[in-house]
C-alpha cells in the first residue's frame, strides 16, 4: 500500500510541476502570431547579408539601441535560417531557455534538501509558477526578446556552477562561470552585471586565500577586459543623462520599486508600495543570512539572482525613468528580470522558515504557506488579465498579418504611416523598416507576399456593404460589414481605395458587434462582423463619394468590392 501511495505523491507533484509549462505552451500556441514585430525587422538586412554571402562579424557587432546582442542575433539568425524565419519557432526557444532556467534553480535548491519535503516542493512549484508566469506574456509572444530568458539562464547558471559540489576543479568551474558571464554580457547590456554578482560565489570555493586572492585579481580582469571590448566604438543612439535623472530622486525611486513590484500588481503607486515590500524583504534576508554567511552557504546563490535582479532593474531605471513609471508597469517584458528576485526571496523564505521552525516558532511554516498560496492566487489574477489583454490585441495582430501579406498593394499615405489604426504600425511604428524588411524577405524568398491580385468589382455573392460616409468638415467616418461568404476564416481588415486605383490608401479592422448580420446570414460566425475607421481629408486627392471598401479573397487571390458606398 505504501509503495502506491508514494507513487500517487509523485504523480501529483509531476502534474502541479508540469502544470503552468502546459499553460505556457497552450497560451503561446493559442496567441502567436508569425510575423515580425518592432526590433525583429532590424534583423531583415542581416539576413539578406548572410543569404548574399556578405556578412561580416560588425554586422553582428553593431550595437541595437544601448545594447551589443550579439548572441541573440546569431541564434536567431541560426533559427531563422533553418525555418525560414517562422517566428514560432523563436518563441519555442524562449521556453526552452526559461525551463533550462528552472532546472538550475531547482538544482540549486536541491542543494539544500535532497530529499525534499512538503516545504520544499511548495518552494519550487512556486518557483517554476513564477518561471513559466503569464504575467511576461510580451516577452512569450516576441520571439526578439529570447534574449531576456538568455541572460537569466546565463546568470543562474553561472552562479550554479560555483555553488554546486561537483566533481569539477575550481578552475574548471570559474572557467564555466566566465563562459556564462560572458554570453550575458553580449546578450544584453546589464549582462555585464553577472560578473559582479558572481564575485561572492567565486570566494567561496574551496582553496588557499592566495588562490583565492589570484582567482578574484584574474575575475575582475576578464570583466574589465569585457567592458573594454564592449565599449569598442561604442556610440549609443540614446543617451541617458545621471545628473537629470539625479535631479528627479523621487521619479526614479517610483520607478524603480515599481518595477519591482510590477510581477504582482500594476497600478500606479501600488505597484511601487509593492515594490518597496519585496525590496525591504530582500534587504532583511541578506542581513540575516549574511550576518553567518559560512554557516548559510545554502543561502549564498539565491542572495546572488536576487542582487542581479535588483541591480538590472537600477540598470534599466537609469535608462528609462524618464518615461515615468507608468512605463515600468506597462511593459511587461521587464518582468521577466524582475521575477528573479520573487523566485530569491521564495527560495530565501524557505530557508528562513527551515533554520527557525524548529527553534524559534512553528508558525513560521503556516505563514509561509499563507503567503505563498497568496502569491499564487495574485499569479493567476494576473494570468487571467495577460490572457484578457492579449485576446484584445490578437485581432489587430492578425489584421497585421494579413496587412504584411498584402503589402504590395498599400500606398505609403499619411493613414498607414500614422494613423493610430494603421495595420501596418502594429507590426512597427517605423512604418518605413518594415516595407524595407518586406522587400527583403520576398528577394531571399521567406515570405510570400500577395502578388497579381485580381480585382472583383461586381462578385455575385454579398461580401459587406460600405455604408455612405456622411461627409464633415475635416474627417468622416468610414463603416460597413464585411464577411467572407462559405469561408470559415473571416476577413480581419477592410481596405480602402479611391476611384479607380487599385491599391488601398487606409484598412478597417472588421471587429465589431454585429448581431444583426448573423442574424440575417443565419450564422455565428458573422457576430462581429461590422467595421468603422475615421478618415481625415488630407488621405484624399478625390471626392469622399469614390472611396470603395474591399475585402481579400486569399482562396481565389482576389480583391472583392463590398457594395454601397
Amino acid at each position: 500500500m505504501l509503495p502506491d501511495l508514494m507513487l500517487m505523491k509523485k504523480n501529483i507533484l509531476f502534474s502541479l510541476y508540469l502544470i503552468p509549462v502546459v499553460l505556457l505552451i497552450g497560451f503561446v500556441a493559442h496567441f502567436s502570431i508569425n510575423v515580425p514585430i518592432d526590433d525583429e525587422w532590424r534583423l531583415a538586412p542581416l539576413f539578406e547579408k548572410i543569404a548574399q554571402g556578405n556578412i561580416t562579424f560588425n554586422d553582428f557587432w553593431a550595437l541595437h539601441s544601448n545594447h551589443r546582442i550579439v548572441f541573440p542575433k546569431i541564434i536567431i539568425s541560426l533559427v531563422a535560417f533553418a525555418s525560414r524565419w517562422n517566428i514560432n519557432y523563436q518563441l519555442c526557444l524562449s521556453i526552452g531557455l526559461a525551463g533550462l532556467t528552472f532546472i538550475a534553480t531547482y538544482k540549486l535548491s536541491s542543494l539544500q534538501a535532497k530529499n525534499g519535503d512538503n516545504l520544499w516542493h511548495l518552494a519550487n512549484i512556486l518557483t517554476c509558477i513564477l518561471v513559466f508566469s503569464l504575467v511576461q506574456h510580451e516577452n512569450w509572444l516576441w520571439g526578439f526578446q529570447l534574449a531576456w530568458f538568455l541572460v537569466n539562464l546565463c546568470c543562474v547558471s553561472a552562479v550554479n556552477v560555483l555553488v554546486s559540489n561537483n566533481k569539477f576543479s575550481p578552475k574548471i568551474r570559474i572557467s564555466l562561470a566566465a563562459l556564462f558571464c560572458f554570453i550575458a554580457s553580449f546578450s544584453l547590456a546589464q549582462g555585464l552585471l553577472s560578473w559582479l554578482v558572481a564575485i561572492p560565489a567565486m570566494m567561496a570555493l574551496e582553496g588557499k586565500r592566495l588562490h583565492k586572492k589570484i582567482r578574484l585579481i584574474v575575475w575582475m580582469l576578464l570583466f574589465v577586459a569585457t567592458c573594454a571590448i564592449y565599449s569598442i566604438d561604442y556610440h549609443p543612439s540614446r543617451k541617458t543623462s545621471i545628473i537629470s535623472l539625479l535631479n528627479k530622486p523621487l521619479v526614479v525611486i517610483d520607478y524603480f520599486l515599481s518595477l519591482l513590484g510590477s510581477p504582482i500588481v500594476r497600478s500606479p503607486g501600488v505597484s511601487a508600495l509593492v515594490g518597496l515590500v519585496i525590496f525591504a524583504s530582500f534587504i532583511f534576508f541578506v542581513w540575516h543570512f549574511g550576518r553567518k554567511i559560512t554557516e548559510n552557504r545554502e543561502a549564498l546563490p539565491w542572495v546572488l539572482i536576487g542582487l542581479f535582479s535588483v541591480l538590472s532593474s537600477l540598470f534599466i531605471t537609469a535608462g528609462r525613468a524618464e518615461f515615468g513609471a507608468v512605463q515600468a508597469i506597462e511593459s511587461s517584458r521587464y518582468t521577466t528580470n524582475s521575477i528573479l528576485l520573487l523566485i530569491a526571496l521564495v527560495q530565501l523564505g524557505q530557508l528562513f522558515v527551515r533554520g527557525n521552525i524548529a527553534t524559534i516558532n512553528r508558525n513560521y511554516k503556516f505563514i509561509y504557506q499563507g503567503l505563498a498560496g497568496l502569491l499564487i492566487a495574485i499569479i493567476i489574477v494576473n494570468s487571467q488579465q495577460a490572457i484578457a489583454q492579449t485576446s484584445s490585441a490578437l485581432l489587430y495582430k492578425q489584421g497585421a498579418q494579413n496587412c504584411l501579406q498584402l503589402i504590395n498593394y498599400l500606398e505609403p499615405s499619411e493613414f498607414f504611416k500614422n494613423s493610430p489604426e494603421s495595420c501596418l504600425r502594429v507590426l512597427s511604428k517605423k512604418t518605413w523598416l518594415v516595407r524595407e524588411g518586406a522587400a527583403i524577405l520576398d528577394r531571399i524568398g521567406w515570405k510570400k507576399f500577395a502578388k497579381n491580385v485580381e480585382f472583383i468589382a461586381n462578385p455575385e455573392k454579398v461580401y459587406g456593404y460600405l455604408d455612405k460616409p456622411p461627409r464633415g468638415e475635416k474627417s468622416f467616418k468610414a463603416a460597413g460589414w464585411a464577411v467572407l461568404p462559405e469561408n470559415l476564416q473571416q476577413p480581419k481588415i477592410v481596405l480602402l481605395s479611391v476611384g479607380d486605383k487599385q491599391s488601398f490608401f487606409a484598412n478597417a479592422y472588421v471587429n465589431l458587434d454585429s448581431p444583426d448580420i448573423a442574424k440575417i446570414l443565419q450564422s455565428q460566425l458573422y457576430n462581429n462582423a461590422r467595421w468603422a475607421v475615421d478618415l481625415s481629408d488630407r488621405d484624399l486627392s478625390i471626392a469622399q463619394t469614390e472611396i470603395k471598401a474591399w475585402v481579400y479573397n486569399p482562396v481565389d487571390n482576389q480583391f472583392v468590392q463590398l457594395r454601397g458606398g
